[in-house]
This record gives C-alpha cells, sequence and structure tokens, in this order.
C-alpha cells in the first residue's frame, strides 16, 4: 500500500458519513475539485459548500472503492456508487476520481463517471 492511498480511501469514508470536518482535514485549503457539470472549483470552503448542496440531492448515497491506484503523490480510486434520491428514485453510477496530494492532503481532484445525467442543474 503506498503511504497516500489511506488518505484517498479516508476521503471516501468521509464522503458515506457525510462527515465535512474530516474532508476539510483531508484537502487542501488551496485545493481544485474538478467536477463534471460544474467545471474547476477552487478552494476548499468552495468544494465543501458544493459538496452539500449536491448531497441535498440525495437521501442516501454510498461510494464502495473497488480499487486504488496509487504512488508517492497521486491516487486514482475507482468506485461505484449507489442510492436514492430525496424523490425517492435510486441511484447507481461507476466512475473514478483522480486525486493529487501534497503532504498528505489533496490539492487537485477531478470527477470521471458513467451516467453524467444528474449534473444538469448542478
Amino acid at each position: 500500500m503506498s503511504t497516500i492511498e489511506p488518505y484517498a480511501r479516508a476521503f471516501f469514508d468521509a464522503m458515506n458519513t457525510r462527515d465535512f470536518a474530516d474532508l476539510e482535514r483531508l484537502i487542501d485549503p488551496v485545493v481544485i475539485f474538478d467536477f463534471p457539470g460544474a467545471g474547476a472549483i477552487d478552494g476548499s470552503r468552495r468544494m465543501i459548500v458544493f459538496l452539500k448542496l449536491l448531497f441535498r440531492k440525495y437521501a442516501r448515497l454510498v461510494f464502495t472503492v473497488e480499487e486504488v491506484l496509487a504512488d508517492k503523490e497521486r491516487a486514482c480510486v475507482v468506485w461505484i456508487n449507489e442510492g436514492q434520491t430525496v424523490e425517492g428514485e435510486p441511484y447507481r453510477n461507476r466512475g473514478m476520481t483522480f486525486m493529487r496530494f501534497s503532504a498528505a492532503r489533496i490539492v487537485w481532484l477531478s470527477d470521471y463517471f458513467k451516467d453524467t445525467s444528474f449534473t444538469k442543474g448542478t
């Protein structure tokens, strides 16, 4: 296991519990988050606000990490997520998140996923 793999996994653990304090500890204040449909989101505060707004769409959303490919500064996390929208509709997607780290904190991440239809209006 690389030295950053536990941090990459911890990011998804915090997403699953919606623990924004843990997320803030894992991301650098100057993080850049490139999210499909929203573009680049600069800074940890803006990223946390974006995630809180995104999670309002889901009564439940759980990520299952399938694989982590990591070296000293980068990680690629392959995941499946599933859950339910606040309207009661089932949701499922597959994707990957590419991360760059500095001093064990995420400084850049970009999401890539199969179904992007939910990004309309985000």
